[in-house]
């Protein structure tokens, strides 16, 4: 005969099970999104496109979209130049910041303040 502790028990381990399930999932989630923020941000110059006009790049992003914003809001606002970023969106293009003109140097040392790893190229 099996007693009523004996069904909790069996009834509860299968959920405990689950739960400790979720956990690793969202544990093992959580560092790869880490791992990825070590990765060095790559500052690149480019004018293919653009009519000749020359774009500095912000690009290996990989982060909430509300850092990327506070990112774009203050790279503008520090070296004076306009831009956009992109989240969300086709691969190639997805966590990439875009600033008007060369500006390289300047941003990446910008970055760096902020306690980001930066690779200009």
């Amino acid at each position: 005969m099996n007693d009523w502790k004996d069904l909790l028990a069996g009834k509860f381990a299968d959920e405990l099970k689950n739960v400790e399930q979720e956990n690793t999932d969202n544990g093992e989630a959580q560092e790869t999104s880490a791992s990825k923020q070590k990765t060095a941000l790559r500052i690149e110059y480019d004018k293919k496109g653009r009519k000749g006009k020359p774009v500095t790049l912000v690009t290996l992003f990989y982060g909430d979209e509300d850092e990327l914003k506070r990112l774009t809001k203050l790279l503008q606002k520090k070296l004076g130049t306009g831009g956009s970023h992109c989240f969300n969106s086709e691969e190639p293009f997805d966590g990439q910041i875009l600033l008007q003109g060369d500006c390289r140097q300047k941003a990446g040392e910008i970055l760096r303040n902020e306690g980001y790893k930066t690779k200009v190229i």
